[in-house]
Formats: C-alpha cells, sequence, structure tokens
C-alpha cells in the first residue's frame, strides 16, 4: 500500500467513519484530480454510492451552482477537493445542517496528502480541543514573532473552535490537514503588524515581505512590493469587508511540515495565522467571499499575559 492510498484510507476510514450504504462525493477542480481520484477509489471500496464531480471553473465571488449546492444536501459525506476553497460558502454550511460530513482540502499537493497518513488523530484532537478551551476562557492574545509581527487581538467575546480532522457525525466539518484552535477576534478591535511568512501570495523567493498594519480590525496598509499591490488589488475587487481581521489560529499537528502551502503551515504544532475575510463559520459576523490566511513561524503567543507559545514551542500541554 502506498503511502497516498494509506492516507486515503486513513480520511475515509477514520476520519469521516464511512459506511457501507452512504453516499459520498468528491467535488474537486481540474488541478487537483490526482489526490481526488486516489479518494474516489478509496471511497468505492466502502460504498457503491461514491461519485466524483468536476467542477469545470470556480472563483471566490461565485456561489456554487444552485443544482450542485441541492446535490450536497442529499449526500452523507462530502469531500471537497477545490481551488479555490468552499469553505465559507453557503453552500457548505447548507449542506452541513442537512447532516453533510464534510472534508475541505482546498489545493492540496499530493506530498501534503501523504502526510495524513501519519497524523495522529487522537494527539490532535486532545490538543486542539484544549487550545479552543483556553481561547475561549480569554480577553485577549498578544501575537509576536522574529519576523516583526506584533499584535494585539481582543477575544473575549467569541467562543474557540477546533479543527481535529474528524467528521463522523452528522453536519460535521473540518479541514485536511487538520490541526489548529482558532477563534472570530472582537469586531473592530485588533491593532498592530502582520508580517506574513507564508500565504496571502507569499513566495519564498520574494525580496520583500508582506507587512500589514492593522488598526480597529481591520487591514488599513499593505507594503511588501509585488505581493502587497497583488493582494490589495484583489481584496479591493471583492470590497473593503476583506480587509477586516476574521480570524486568530494556533497550529497543533506535530506531524504536519513547514512548506510555504498555507493549508498545511497553519496546522503546524508552533505556527500561528491571522486571516482577513469571511468568519461567519465560526462565530462571526464578517460574511464576504474571501478568507484568506496569513501564516506566521516561531510564534509567540500570550494570552491574558500568560505564555502559551513561545518562538513556536508549546509552553502547554
Amino acid at each position: 500500500m502506498t503511502r497516498y492510498e494509506k492516507a486515503a484510507q486513513t480520511i475515509v476510514n477514520r476520519c469521516v467513519d464511512l459506511k457501507r450504504d452512504e453516499a459520498v462525493l468528491i467535488l474537486v477542480t481540474e488541478p487537483l484530480l490526482d489526490v481526488a481520484n486516489i479518494l474516489f477509489q478509496a471511497c468505492a471500496k466502502r460504498t457503491n454510492k461514491a461519485l466524483l464531480l468536476q467542477l469545470s471553473h470556480l472563483t471566490p465571488q461565485e456561489s456554487l451552482p444552485a443544482a450542485v449546492a441541492k446535490l450536497l444536501q442529499a449526500m452523507n459525506v462530502i469531500f471537497a477537493v477545490t481551488s479555490p476553497s468552499i469553505s465559507h460558502t453557503h453552500a457548505r454550511r447548507q449542506a452541513c445542517r442537512a447532516g453533510a460530513r464534510i472534508i475541505s482540502m482546498p489545493d492540496i499537493n499530493l506530498n501534503t496528502f501523504s502526510r495524513i497518513a501519519s497524523m495522529n488523530v487522537e494527539r490532535i484532537v486532545s490538543r486542539s480541543k484544549k487550545m479552543a478551551d483556553i481561547l475561549s476562557m480569554a480577553k485577549e492574545v498578544h501575537l509576536t514573532a522574529p519576523n516583526g509581527t506584533d499584535m494585539i487581538i481582543p477575544i473575549k467575546n467569541r467562543q474557540g473552535y477546533s479543527d481535529t480532522g474528524i467528521a463522523d457525525t452528522p453536519g460535521a466539518f473540518s479541514d485536511l490537514p487538520a490541526g489548529k484552535a482558532s477563534i472570530a477576534p472582537d469586531d473592530g478591535l485588533c491593532h498592530g503588524q502582520l508580517v506574513v511568512d507564508s500565504g496571502m501570495g507569499v513566495n519564498p523567493s520574494d525580496q520583500e515581505r508582506l507587512t500589514i498594519v492593522i488598526k480597529d480590525g481591520r487591514a488599513v496598509r499593505i507594503s511588501g512590493g509585488a505581493t502587497a499591490r497583488k493582494l490589495s488589488q484583489y481584496l479591493s475587487k471583492y470590497g473593503s469587508d476583506n480587509r477586516l481581521v476574521a480570524e486568530f489560529g494556533i497550529g497543533t499537528n506535530d506531524t504536519a511540515h513547514i512548506s510555504g502551502y498555507a493549508l498545511e503551515d497553519e496546522k503546524v504544532l508552533g505556527t500561528t495565522h491571522v486571516a482577513l475575510g469571511n468568519n461567519i463559520s465560526f462565530g462571526g459576523t464578517n460574511d464576504v467571499p474571501l478568507h484568506l490566511d496569513a501564516v506566521i513561524y516561531k510564534s509567540t503567543v500570550e494570552i491574558d499575559s500568560k505564555i502559551i507559545l513561545h518562538q513556536g514551542k508549546l509552553a502547554i500541554e
């Protein structure tokens, strides 16, 4: 058995606990067909109700076609292997409300997919839930990092959310790779400087760091050469509320690797992430078409003046 097949079996058997009489849909866009086909083969060994649906085109501001959204609501299990992500769409939330169990793997590559095979699910579940509880009880986060990040993130009016990789009950939703605790910050109160290590269009070859100044909960200035210009144009294209701070999160997965790819980087134990845009899915109020994560490496996190993470190392366990 290859690592890809083992990863697919972990997802199908452990993460969603697919039953033999259940209907499962794999939703895919063309660049990700390799991963989708591996998943389809694993699903087909468990049920004869496995479907693979390729979307010809998908953009952040567009809703899924009505027929596809309706199909999602008729499924027991859905794997969204798409670019861009459908995690923050109304169609995804409606399907969960209808009882579908959904795993989202936006822009996933084969290397990241293969590492799911060695994911310690129980450890990730325990650590993620514990960190989410800490966030729920907290009033304020102070985030710093060697790259120059220094932010104050008030969170006293919101509840923490754990992304565990497990979606085995009706309506459950998770990302894969999994492993984070996150929270939607209090509206209009975040401030400071966010310097991006990965995500938001950042490439390792970029000569200028992408730096975002946050004031009153909003990205008011973005600098960093061509990457900054592209990000500013992209955010402006979809409306000013896409500049609102949507999420603060802490990675909890000790088998994930820093790869320069935000979906995996944000789950790595010792990283943090700050997102702009949509946060409806985890208790926020900003319903916009974008959700963009900025990942910060080697973070230090103080929650209510207590150090939880120190230069990328957990100070509690």
